[in-house]
């Protein structure tokens, strides 16, 4: 990749991370960057979306560092599970990079299995949440919604703060992101007015 479409893709990804962060735990621009850094680097090698990336970070963190899955067993900022990794729990929590190695790792191979499913993107958006028998109903069945919502809005730099977190259909998507939008809109106008 060209280091200029390199460097525009990392800032824009960093622009996209900022903008999904959570209202309670809003994101620098430093840890913006080295997050969009990661996903963008190992999102490349193994031919995985950096958008989506950053989405299931948002998705399944909040992007905040250190956390522990319920049982222990799933750690770093994209909740790798132990069991499917290489790495322990230290080392994913430890390392920004590494966590998101092994995500993009994940979603290439969940892609992989899934390529000939007619639900492709529940199949291995689901596959990352719950597994080889993933979810198709209920609110880990929207788990592929949720992330999807997050993704998009990134890529548009549009702030949503937690509602994509209430999507349970692929039109509540649109209706989510256009939302989002007006109301960006409007506080855009209103501080250019103060």
């Amino acid at each position: 990749m060209p280091i200029d479409l390199y460097l525009s893709l990392v800032l824009h990804v960093a622009v996209g991370v900022q903008s999904i962060s959570a209202p309670y735990a809003p994101v620098s621009p430093e840890r913006a960057a080295r997050y969009a850094i990661a996903a963008v680097k190992h999102g490349d090698r193994a031919g995985v979306d950096p958008f989506e990336l950053v989405a299931i970070a948002r998705n399944e963190t909040d992007f905040r560092e250190g956390l522990r899955g319920p049982d222990g067993k799933d750690c770093g900022l994209l909740q790798t599970r132990i069991t499917i990794t290489r790495y322990t729990c230290r080392q994913l929590l430890r390392s920004v990079d590494l966590a998101f190695q092994e995500g993009a790792r994940e979603m290439r191979e969940y892609g992989a299995a899934c390529r000939d499913k007619p639900d492709y993107d529940r199949c291995r958006f689901n596959r990352y949440n719950s597994g080889v028998r993933y979810a198709r109903t209920g609110p880990h069945g929207r788990y592929y919604l949720r992330v999807q919502c997050f993704a998009e809005a990134a890529r548009l730099g549009i702030p949503v703060g937690s509602t994509c977190r209430k999507v349970t259909g692929r039109r509540d998507i649109a209706r989510t992101l256009e939302r989002a939008r007006a109301k960006d809109a409007i506080a855009q106008v209103t501080r250019l007015r103060s």
